[in-house]
């Protein structure tokens, strides 16, 4: 139960698929109360009254945050949307559920968690990935090093579907795959460079390909596309002795264990040449993991936000944590615009 005197009382801001996601899972979270919804299309709000009739609807963001009836507001809105709102109602005194990023640049970031810290408020972010628990077994796995060492990373979040029109899939799905790095690897980044090609929008790339360098020697590949024929939100872990695999669509969430298993190489040669000319490798299906409960991984962020406000829990996309996923973001952008140069942090 929420530590308000009543229910804690939240306001959403943005009434499009995710926001009605969003209230959907807060109107199953005992000790909340969503009280009013805020979307200026009309189409929008004939759909939010029809799904949600006990709950208000308003046109005007303004109206909303200044509601002294609201405890809380969460910001679903495109990405170039999230930095006013967010300030205005850590200033107006609420605490901020934002989708991700946080921000369009990391001087905005930084200024909305001084502004979160300064006025004793809660400032989260939407990673919602962090909060599924098939990635915690993949970082309970990567931790314990059942795979030995880590050698490279590669992630994918592919698809088509919902092309934004005010930011680029850097912007929009990079924060996702950042975050997730972020929250499994100790090792820092030490370098980015990402390309990327826009035919869909001029200067809005649809498909980026990012490369990062950490501590370690460890790579990270991300692929991103909103033009690609198959879904995919994956992850693939490359150890010295084995390879972890997950996908964090809800629906085909899985997470599979690998062992490699190597020969040696040749000590014969001829004219110089290793004879056989080949190291044999082997990879082995050790464990599959396919069920992780049915709570969304958008509802256990949700509860993960509710619990930092009621009980002051340290979790893993408060403001200050996703800081670092802004500033790879920024970097990140700033190689794409200048040809993929690499950028060393």
């Amino acid at each position: 139960m929420s530590g308000f005197s009543e229910k804690l009382r939240i306001g959403v801001l943005g009434g499009g698929y995710w926001g009605r996601n969003v209230v959907r899972s807060l109107e199953s979270i005992e000790g909340v109360k969503v009280k009013a919804i805020c979307d200026p299309n009309k189409g929008n709000q004939e759909e939010l009254r029809r799904l949600f009739p006990t709950v208000s609807l308003v046109s005007d963001p303004e109206e909303l945050i200044a509601d002294p009836q609201i405890d809380a507001i969460c910001i679903v809105t495109p990405p170039s949307l999230h930095y006013l709102p967010a300030k205005v109602a850590l200033q107006a005194g609420k605490h901020v559920f934002v989708e991700k990023p946080m921000a369009m640049s990391y001087k905005e970031g930084l200024e909305l968690v001084e502004l979160a810290d300064q006025k004793g408020k809660v400032l989260f972010v939407d990673e919602t990935f962090l909060y599924d628990p098939a990635l915690l077994l993949v970082k309970e796995l990567v931790e314990e090093k059942a795979i030995g060492e880590i050698q490279y990373v590669v992630l994918e979040r592919l698809g088509m579907g919902r092309i934004r029109c005010d930011s680029n899939v850097w912007w929009n799905s990079a924060p996702h795959d950042l975050s997730i790095i972020r929250f499994l690897l100790r090792q820092r980044p030490l370098s980015i460079a990402v390309t990327g090609k826009a035919f869909l929008q001029e200067e809005l790339e649809d498909v980026v390909l990012a490369n990062l360098e950490l501590e370690g020697g460890i790579l990270v590949w991300v692929h991103l596309s909103w033009c690609y024929p198959k879904s995919t939100a994956s992850l693939t872990v490359i150890g010295e002795k084995g390879a972890i695999f997950y996908e964090g669509r809800f629906t085909k969430r899985q997470v599979i264990l690998y062992s490699f298993k190597f020969g040696t190489r040749p000590t014969e040669s001829v004219w110089g040449v290793p004879s056989p000319n080949l190291i044999p490798a082997q990879s082995k299906e050790e464990k599959t993991w396919i069920d992780f409960g049915k709570d969304e991984p958008l509802y256990l962020a949700l509860c993960a936000f509710i619990d930092a406000i009621d009980n002051g829990k340290d979790v893993p996309s408060l403001g200050r944590y996703s800081l670092e996923t802004l500033r790879l973001l920024d970097l990140g952008q700033l190689s794409l615009k200048n040809g993929g140069m690499k950028i060393t942090l």
